[in-house]
């Protein structure tokens, strides 16, 4: 709980909440439909940055409980959009890193390119202090762990794939323990003899 209300405040200490009332004040409206609930979603990502953007459904929730009337149709219309909008987003975001997911085996180049673009995007994110799309980050990143690892128990897939399978679990675990040193150690984990001997990358 103390966690959550933390995230909910800004640096002056004003939450969330206190933005989403005092701004359907300083609107004046008679009722809440998609102008008034998009002013208030800016006036949220403000305070707080784009991240911290609730629904439209959400924010109209909070003003009802405050005593807003609200216009339902239009509310359940500009939600569907801010959805729709928000999952456009994220496909944009994750697109770079979308080949994790890939239907066929990853190589280790392949894998190797896809996890230091795992790393920019996971620093952009970091940069930004987008929490959510970080943890979604971090689940595709355990996601394509846990594919690599059913790949390497495989036994319809040839050894030496199945081999490739085992590395790429591996590198993904360490960019998921340590991401800050991954780079760095995958270099000297490419450079050693155990490595050169089973791998010719």
């Amino acid at each position: 709980m103390k966690g959550t209300r933390k995230r909910n405040k800004s640096a002056t200490g004003i939450s969330r909440h206190d933005v989403i009332v005092t701004e359907w004040r300083r609107l004046g409206a008679a009722s809440i439909g998609t102008d008034e609930l998009l002013r208030i979603q800016q006036a949220i990502s403000h305070a707080f940055g784009e991240h911290a953007v609730e629904s439209p459904a959400s924010v109209a929730r909070e003003l009802a409980l405050e005593g807003a009337e609200l216009r339902h149709p239009e509310i359940i219309e500009c939600d569907a959009r801010w959805r729709e909008a928000q999952i456009d987003k994220q496909l944009k975001t994750f697109s770079k890193v979308g080949g994790l997911q890939a239907d066929q085996p990853l190589r280790l180049k392949q894998a190797e390119l896809l996890i230091r673009k795992l790393e920019r995007l996971s620093g952009r994110l970091a940069r930004t202090r987008d929490r959510r799309q970080l943890a979604k980050l971090r689940t595709l990143a355990i996601d394509a762990r846990r594919t690599a690892v059913a790949r390497a128990k495989d036994p319809s897939l040839p050894n030496a794939l199945r081999h490739e399978q085992a590395e790429i679990s591996e590198w993904l675990m360490v960019w998921l323990e340590t991401p800050n040193l991954f780079q760095q150690w995958v270099e000297l984990r490419k450079s050693s003899p155990a490595f050169k001997e089973r791998f010719s990358i």
